[in-house]
């Protein structure tokens, strides 16, 4: 059994914007002042942990800060779902996404999930305007409302499944799918094998210096983009 799991953004679809914008009001009205993420970076990293390092920066701190952070997230639920709803096509799905998600949906012993630092109702949102929800298995997902520290859910993945599918799951059959650093080095500590592309905002040097197992352009190519997933690179980190 291989478990395939997906990072959202920047590697499944791209919001425009939307969902930092409707994070960013969410963060004012949380912390009762005036609140920039300009300069933070958003990507690899789970929505409370981005939530606490922008208003700690801000100033906030303590009772204050820990208040703040679910309130910041619950509001940010509501204004992107907002958004979607007057703009659905402002989420879009990133080249190759779609044939790659029904190829590997007919593969026997694959199971399709995600991995993403999104709270679970945000990675609802996201992948439900454009049609994708239906691809992912949540019971084997796990998300940044499982854990703000990224670099703990591959090992709770890894449970998950043994959990969910009553059998020893070795870490080398997770195959993590992602577009930051943090999608390549998170899952080491287990053995999983990493699949980085280059449809975010990370550039491919940085991505290909960390030596991922495969590094893609995109998922367009979906024969390529499946043997990287399901057989492996000939060579650590080739482009």
């Amino acid at each position: 059994m291989t478990i395939v799991l997906f990072d959202i953004d920047g590697t499944l679809v791209t919001t425009g914007g939307g969902a930092r914008r409707a994070f960013g009001r969410a963060l004012c009205e949380a912390a009762g002042r005036p609140i920039s993420p300009d300069g933070h970076s958003f990507s690899g990293r789970t929505d409370p942990q981005i939530a606490r390092d922008i208003l700690a920066a801000h100033g906030l701190a303590g009772a204050d800060l820990e208040t703040a952070i679910p309130e910041a997230i619950r509001l940010y639920l509501r204004y992107f779902e907002e958004l979607l709803g007057s703009r659905r096509e402002q989420v879009e799905v990133l080249p190759g996404v779609r044939p790659l998600l029904e190829r590997l949906g007919g593969v026997p012993e694959v199971r399709v999930a995600l991995l993403t630092g999104n709270v679970e109702p945000g990675a609802r949102l996201k992948l439900g305007a454009p049609g994708l929800v239906h691809h992912f298995d949540f019971s084997l997902s796990c998300f940044g409302s499982d854990d703000a520290d990224r670099y703990r859910l591959p090992a709770l993945a890894l449970e998950r499944a043994r959990r969910v599918l009553g059998r020893e799951v070795p870490g080398g059959r997770l195959v993590l799918v992602g577009d930051s650093e943090h999608d390549v080095l998170c899952g080491r500590s287990i053995g999983a094998r990493a699949v980085a592309v280059c449809t975010g905002w990370t550039p491919a040097d940085k991505l290909r210096a960390l030596r991922p197992h495969a590094l893609l352009q995109d998922l367009s190519d979906t024969e390529r983009a499946l043997a990287a997933l399901l057989d492996g690179p000939a060579r650590p980190g080739a482009p």
